[in-house]
């Protein structure tokens, strides 16, 4: 079972880099479930397992954030004045939503898990192409955003990507350049949201090879094949017709939060 596991992560980090390239989610979508999965067959404990795969989704994260967002800044696919903007919120966002995931239950997060992201996929799927460019909000609203963003993502393991696309593409961005900012924004979710997942699960009873809620040898497989892989899914995503990106992108999370929900 310990080699099945090893290999899974590190099969789990090459569809976590792919999909984190080329759709801006980070790969948060694909790890925190598949990692449920695996946890479960090694006889993790109910209590500690889905905290600990997204402890360990959000450390892995970092590595794919930092491949993916250089990928993306080098086609010039990053608005990182908004990023400037979304920082704050987003600090106080990851620690607060890492907090209150200490209180939760494991099954309460997977639920809460799989009812947001499914949704979000149906209000892209059905979301209307915008073809005038629109005003952007104010720099407060901004920073409340980056607040909620944080907030969630640090709570679910997912990045923000599921969160941020969706909100700069209702706001007239273009799909590329929606899916470039995720991915930087996503970036400084994962640190924040590894740091205090770690600090909080110090205190819980872990597993073996574990530091908090971060499972180390799934950490550094899955960041490993999100390293190599996240560069190409970029290279896909500039490529591809926006609309089919976009469809892609509803189907994906769509079908992960319903596998979620009624795992």
């Amino acid at each position: 079972m310990e080699i099945f596991a090893l290999f899974a992560y590190v099969v789990i980090g090459v569809l976590a880099g792919l999909i984190g390239g080329l759709l801006g989610l980070s790969g948060g979508v694909v790890t925190v479930p598949c990692l449920v999965l695996v946890f479960h067959l090694l006889g993790f404990p109910q209590d500690v397992l889905m905290h600990t795969a997204i402890g360990t989704s959000l450390s892995a994260m970092v590595l794919t954030g930092i491949a993916s967002t250089w990928a993306h800044h080098r086609h010039k696919g990053v608005m990182w004045d908004i990023i400037m903007l979304l920082i704050p919120g987003i600090i106080g966002g990851c620690l607060l939503g890492a907090f209150v995931s200490n209180f939760l239950s494991g099954i309460i997060l997977r639920v809460i898990f799989g009812v947001f992201i499914g949704s979000l996929g149906i209000y892209v799927l059905l979301q209307k192409k915008k073809t005038q460019p629109g005003k952007r909000p104010h720099k407060t609203i901004y920073s409340l955003l980056g607040l909620g963003i944080g907030f969630l993502a640090s709570l679910l393991g997912i990045g923000g990507g599921v969160f941020m696309v969706p909100l700069l593409i209702s706001h007239r961005f273009s799909e590329k350049k929606s899916i470039g900012t995720s991915a930087a924004s996503g970036l400084l979710i994962s640190i924040m949201g590894s740091l205090a997942y770690l600090y909080f699960g110090l205190k819980e009873v872990g597993v073996a090879d574990s530091i908090g809620y971060i499972y180390l040898p799934a950490f550094a497989l899955i960041g490993l094949g999100t390293v190599f892989f996240a560069p190409l899914g970029v290279k896909w995503a500039h490529r591809m017709d926006p609309t089919m990106l976009r469809k892609i992108f509803a189907a994906t999370i769509i079908l992960v939060g319903i596998l979620m929900i009624f795992k």
